[in-house]
């Protein structure tokens, strides 16, 4: 695992928030040192979007008001990775990419929060060496799954559960650097992207709900840093291509239908600035642009203002 020196001074206390600037197209973050990286919502169209160098989690209203709903160091949230709601809880992947003012505090954990009160609503360490977890999906029974990008493996939380539990673990999924990245589940099989080839497989599930065939999916086009998957339903997929971590990379937000074994991709939005993932409302894509070379690249300068982009999605992709 990799290591750089905090980008931040330790003891961040957010004092007050400013409205948050809106357009028809984003949302600006109301701090120039939040560098976010992943989103979802709940049923009353709330956001909740995490820091990587704070280590704590904001909610934005349906109206556009923000309030901190995990403050930083929350229930031993370090560098916020994936977020996930579902139900009445907030999951988050918490890690520690050596980018955080809270560095060096806590272990890798998959973290729960009440989405109501933001009290913590549990804490899962990965298990048995693991090192990053990133990305969270539901299965319809509840499991939650999450990846590990440094360690080839998927770890699942069962309904009850007090612990994680290692789902997969395919040798097929490791390689330098950030592999197992986003995740979703769609039509009986879980499907997960992977950063570094740019690739999407296919998990099927078998009776009990665990892991069965994987399926390489043929891609109609090459991307670069596949990260998040969101799941349209139907075989219909978006897809945050970050574009790498050098300075000055791009990304873009892709959409892709998988069919047998094949995954036809069409671009919605390109030129993005190293976006991360997304999470829909009705027929908008939000997208985080995490702006990750500003972060692991030295040469890249500062980063410009963080935003979300409120992206319409086409038709096919509604």
């Amino acid at each position: 695992m990799f290591s750089l020196k905090p980008l931040l001074c330790a003891g961040v206390v957010l004092a007050a928030l400013p409205a948050l600037a809106m357009a028809e197209t984003e949302i600006l973050l109301p701090d120039a040192a939040f560098a976010p990286e992943g989103i979802s919502n709940d049923a009353a169209g709330n956001l909740y979007v995490g820091s990587l160098t704070q280590g704590r989690i904001l909610k934005i209203s349906a109206t556009r008001s923000v309030s901190d709903f995990a403050p930083a160091g929350a229930n031993g949230l370090v560098s916020v990775v994936g977020v996930h709601v579902a139900g009445d809880a907030a999951y988050a992947c918490s890690s520690d990419p050596g980018i955080s003012a809270l560095t060096g505090t806590a272990a890798p954990a998959l973290v729960a929060f009440d989405t109501e009160s933001g009290a913590p609503a549990g804490r899962y360490p990965l298990p048995e060496g693991g090192m990053f977890c990133n990305d969270i999906a539901a299965l319809p029974d509840g499991t939650i799954l999450v990846t590990d990008s440094f360690v080839p493996r998927i770890y699942a939380l069962a309904p009850g559960a007090d612990r994680l539990e290692i789902w997969l673990d395919d040798a097929r999924f490791a390689g330098e650097g950030f592999n197992l990245n986003g995740i979703a589940y769609d039509d009986g099989a879980v499907f997960v992207a992977r950063y570094n080839t740019g690739t999407l497989h296919r998990i099927a599930l078998d009776a009990e709900g665990q892991a069965g065939a994987i399926t390489d999916l043929t891609m109609s086009t090459e991307i670069h840093g596949a990260d998040g998957l969101t799941a349209l339903g139907g075989g219909r997929f978006l897809i945050v291509e970050g574009g790498g971590l050098s300075a000055g990379a791009r990304g873009a937000l892709w959409g892709a239908t998988v069919s047998g074994a094949q995954a036809t991709l069409e671009v919605i939005a390109e030129d993005l600035n190293v976006p991360t993932t997304a999470t829909v409302i009705g027929q908008t894509a939000y997208v985080v642009e995490g702006q990750l070379d500003h972060l692991f690249d030295p040469t890249a300068g500062a980063a410009d203002p963080y935003r979300i982009l409120a992206i319409d999605l086409p038709a096919d992709f509604r």
